[in-house]
């Protein structure tokens, strides 16, 4: 059954790596029953699998003597049932999955009434198993699949904070069990809610290897209302976030890193079609708890065609054939009339591969600085990017492998972001340094580009720009206040560099001289300012008489040096 998500949230494994073949059709569909007299109908719906739960603690509710592969001690109508519609399903030429969960009383770890109970060891849950196999064994028809347990992952259906050490355990010995029982049948690993791929290497971990045939999760978890190509990452590693529909290649990719390329089986699919408010997880009370049996019926066949791009996942049942009380997820409504999504179901063996999930990182161009480039002061970084899927997210500026500078979010396509200049490349040392640049798009991939840049003394490069001085006016004075005799007078502009060069690096000066006595030129006062911004310099002149003002730059490479003409001017 569905389980609430601890987090659900909107938006690094290389997915690409996983790439294989597309096969002709998608995963093989099955349904989910509640009742075991609905395999039938289930099988009339189209399913080539169809999933029984199957409680311990109704076939050995008082003891392990309560039941045995030979017959029942205690025949009860569950068990009955069970073995008379499992061979209902296999004269059809489909396939049972039975999963077999909750601990009885007399075998569990815990004593109170919660309603699902783990088990207090592992030997008891695997001789279950293994009579349980034996009991159903046919030498002819489909094999029959077993999973052991239900979402071991989480407390609601261990019933108490799970245990990968005893689950180990439990897989184990319930394989061994249940191939000597059935060596035809296939076990499963418990269902994982979500795509739980973290608890999957717990279990490789753990040495689980070699103990089954096939990993099953779910994608059915509660309040989802996006369909099965929309996908967050968890923001720690980057990864397909648990609980999108398309981190089942998470599992894949978790499976493979430890030697093991065994099928996925997706035992529980589907999404409610509840009108309810979510009322589970961390969305409880924020958004819908469902969708449309519009939209139901469309993320089917959409889950079904991205299924069909990985072949290594064999089989998917939706969950589930009828709508209950407490939840929606039916092919069927409570009332036993069919949903759009049963017309899809009945089809869902023929649906091909699909284009699901935007997995294409923006195109990122670098405008400043140059791959090679050397540098003396400062460097400009000027960067856009574009994303024709989802959209940008962010560009990030990095420096000498992965040293934070800065980033930007909210950049439309093509949108510039530039720091003209990075003052803090002022601050490296000479020699070779990288800058790195990254672009975000809203689904979390990522694109990199790296520019290899050199800082170098000033004496290393040769001034190759002559940039020119703009705006620069006769200068403006003032008498400080009436009757006084100091002038206040100022001049303005900007040094222009060259088209397609970075920020002007260095400074400028002012320089006011006084015509004295003698006919000569004497400096009386001058200041600094940077190259790169407009300045303005002010003066205080307390002589009478000619003067004159000019502003110099000293040059730094690849700039030259430059000065404005003297600008001659009187002070009454």
């Amino acid at each position: 059954m569905p389980f609430a998500p601890r987090h659900l949230f909107a938006l690094a494994t290389l997915l690409c790596g996983l790439a294989v073949a597309a096969p002709a059709h998608a995963a093989s569909p099955g349904l989910n029953i509640s009742a075991y007299a609905d395999a039938p109908q289930a099988v009339q719906q189209g399913a080539e699998q169809v999933r029984f739960f199957v409680p311990w603690r109704n076939f050995e509710p008082n003891s392990p003597r309560d039941f045995s592969a030979r017959g029942p001690v205690a025949p009860s109508p569950l068990v009955d049932d069970l073995k008379t519609y499992v061979n209902r399903v296999r004269a059809a030429g489909k396939t049972p999955i039975m999963v077999l969960l909750d601990a009885p009383d007399w075998a569990s770890s815990v004593a109170d009434a919660r309603p699902h109970k783990p088990p207090a060891n592992a030997t008891d849950f695997s001789a279950f198993a293994g009579e349980l196999a034996t009991w159903l064994h046919q030498k002819d028809g489909p094999a029959p699949v077993y999973e052991v347990w239900n979402e071991p992952d989480a407390a609601d259906f261990w019933g108490g904070a799970p245990d990968v050490d005893l689950y180990t355990a439990l897989l184990r010995n319930s394989y061994t069990a249940i191939k000597a029982g059935d060596p035809r049948a296939l076990v499963l690993t418990g269902p994982t809610t979500g795509n739980n791929y973290a608890w999957i290497e717990s279990l490789y971990a753990r040495g689980a290897k070699g103990s089954f045939d096939g990993v099953a999760v779910h994608t059915d978890t509660a309040c989802s209302i996006v369909g099965p190509d929309v996908f967050y990452r968890d923001p720690a590693t980057g990864r397909l976030g648990q609980y999108t529909f398309l981190a089942y290649r998470e599992v894949r990719a978790s499976m493979l890193a430890n030697g093991d390329d065994k099928p996925i089986w997706m035992s529980e699919i589907g999404w409610s079609t509840t009108s309810a408010v979510c009322a589970s997880g961390d969305s409880a009370g924020k958004k819908a708890g469902g969708v449309s049996e519009a939209d139901q019926a469309e993320f089917l066949s959409k889950g079904f065609a991205c299924l069909a791009n990985d072949p290594y996942v064999v089989s998917a049942q939706w969950f589930t054939l009828r709508d209950a009380p407490s939840h929606h997820y039916g092919l069927l409504r409570q009332d036993g009339s069919a949903k759009p999504a049963a017309a899809r179901f009945a089809g869902a063996a023929g649906i091909g591969p699909g284009a699901c999930g935007d997995f294409e990182p923006p195109a990122v161009n670098v405008i400043a600085p140059a791959d090679g480039q050397q540098f003396v002061d400062r460097l400009d970084l000027r960067s856009a990017a574009a994303d024709t899927g989802v959209g940008l997210q962010r560009i990030t500026y990095t420096f000498d492998g992965g040293k934070r500078i800065s980033a930007m979010d909210g950049l439309s396509n093509g949108g510039v972001f530039a720091m003209a200049p990075w003052y803090g490349s002022s601050e490296l040392a000479l020699g070779p340094h990288t800058i790195e640049v990254a672009a975000l798009d809203k689904n979390g991939n990522t694109a990199k580009k790296v520019i290899n840049v050199t800082k170098v003394a000033p004496g290393a490069l040769k001034p190759t720009v002559a940039p020119r001085f703009k705006s620069v006016k006769r200068p403006s004075c003032r008498k400080a206040k009436t009757g006084a005799r100091l002038t206040r007078c100022s001049i303005s502009g900007f040094l222009s560099k060259g088209a397609g060069t970075d920020t002007i690096g260095g400074r400028v000066a002012v320089e006011w001289q006084f015509l004295n006595k003698k006919r000569q030129w004497r400096k009386l006062s001058g200041g600094l300012a940077r190259a790169s911004k407009p300045f303005v310099f002010r003066a205080v002149l307390s002589r009478k008489g000619s003067w004159r003002v000019r502003v110099v730059y000293a040059g730094q490479p690849p700039y030259k040096k430059s000065a404005t003409p003297f600008v001659a001017f009187k002070v009454r």
